[in-house]
């Protein structure tokens, strides 16, 4: 009966999240449902995110994603939709990969939707294209201190583009990421006034096209909160552009219980330039960002716990405006090739509609982490990195949920005082 009444009131959170709205509230056509927004306080349904890469096994190929784990959020980069991709020449569009999605996200309501910016076509960039590539990591060789003609031409395009299908851009992309990864010289050797320069302009354009869009800084790679620093001081200096500030940690061969101090670090440099209040998002995130696979030096175990002990590490960290707003699994096939899916699908039933109020804390190897569920009774998530052990939780917790290979893992309830044992992955004892 309790695994029936919490399964009951995990549904009964979904329903509460994915609710149709009004098109009051979301700015679109009476009858069409987009997802509501992310948020900290609780989890929101659209703080999971997927990315398909164009050409894999999901996304312009006309498939939606075929896990059990369906993330709230899309994130459209390197998925066919990049400016080379979408403007071939000055004018000419070739919209058939963007068409391709807004249908597929049209069906699959309610899922939220990120653009990111980003590749310079080769028929505008100031720096040579080699290699075969249709785009360059230069500016637009139109680019002056008032903006770039040709982006905001192609911006004006793009936020008024609908599929024949008649699916819009403006009605199903709701946010919106400035550059990626802005920092490497791969994807842009201009310099960061020169971004900002390209951006002032078209921010309105999206904003007068799209009722409710959120803006996202450009997103760093790398914890390169230097970076970063000096573009929130741009905005700070010449008008602010971003709602949400953003970045990309992976995993790669670390624990995220290491990887946790470059977040930190991250929103550090946020709340350094005076934007506390400001959500942070970590947009895109695997394991190793070359192979997205779980580096070999770990178990199979432990990379089982590694991906629900990262995200709960990341939607804990009150960081301002609470923990992560997003957190978003870059190609998302490694799910399924990984064997990650339940893990994915159980963690996603955790805390979806749950609130973390701190940050996790150790003793030792042993990490607890304190949220409110749905239902408003107490939880506790606890892991220990160097393996088994036993622990005795506060007598308030009457159970404990944990992973064993199935969607939605086992409830096992416990006596006041009883000692359980923890491990590499987490486990979330209950109160009632």
């Amino acid at each position: 009966m309790r695994r029936f009444s919490a399964f009951l009131l995990f549904v009964l959170a979904f329903a509460v999240e994915t609710s149709f709205p009004s098109a009051a509230q979301t700015g679109t056509e009476p009858g069409i449902t987009t997802a509501k927004p992310m948020k900290s306080n609780p989890i929101a349904l659209a703080n999971w995110g997927f990315q398909c890469a164009n050409g894999s096994t999901c996304g312009t190929n006309g498939d939606w994603i075929s896990t059990t784990s369906q993330p709230g959020t899309v994130r459209l980069w390197n998925s066919g939709t990049t400016w080379d991709m979408l403007e071939t020449s000055p004018g000419t569009y070739n919209w058939t990969a963007l068409d391709t999605w807004l249908d597929m996200i049209a069906q699959h309501q309610p899922t939220a939707v990120m653009y990111t910016f980003g590749k310079v076509p080769c028929w505008i960039t100031t720096v040579a294209c080699t290699g075969g590539l249709t785009w360059s990591p230069g500016p637009p060789s139109d680019l002056t201190s008032s903006g770039s003609q040709s982006f905001t031409n192609f911006v004006t395009a793009l936020v008024e583009h609908c599929s024949p299908a008649g699916n819009c851009v403006s009605t199903y992309i709701k946010y919106w990421e400035m550059w990626n990864e802005a920092n490497l010289t791969g994807f842009w050797t201009g310099t960061q006034t020169q971004l900002y320069d390209m951006f002032k302009p078209v921010v309105p354009i999206v904003r007068a096209h799209v009722s409710g869009a959120i803006v996202s800084t450009p997103p760093v790679c790398g914890g390169n909160a230097t970076w970063m620093s000096g573009w929130l001081a741009l905005e700070n200096s010449n008008g602010r552009l971003s709602d949400y500030y953003g970045f990309h940690v992976y995993l790669r061969d670390y624990t995220p219980e290491t990887r946790i101090s470059i977040v930190a670090k991250m929103v550090n440099a946020k709340n350094a330039a005076g934007w506390t209040t400001t959500p942070f998002m970590n947009t895109e995130t695997n394991f190793i960002n070359t192979t997205f696979t779980c580096s070999s030096q770990y178990t199979a175990e432990n990379c089982d716990g590694q991906l629900v002990r990262w995200h709960v590490l990341q939607y804990a960290y009150q960081g301002g405006a609470g923990g992560a707003f997003h957190v978003g699994w870059f190609d998302w096939p490694s799910i399924n090739a990984g064997g990650y899916d339940t893990y994915y699908y159980t963690m996603m039933q955790w805390l979806t509609g749950s609130t973390f109020t701190a940050s996790c804390t150790s003793s030792g190897t042993v990490w607890t982490c304190s949220l409110t569920e749905a239902n408003g009774a107490s939880a506790l998530i606890v892991w220990n990195t160097a393996g088994n052990s036993s622990y005795t939780p506060a007598t308030e917790y009457v159970d404990y949920r944990e992973f064993n290979g199935t969607y939605g893992g086992a409830t096992q309830n416990i006596k006041s005082g009883q000692s359980t044992t923890i491990g590499l992955i987490p486990i979330m004892f209950q109160s009632k």
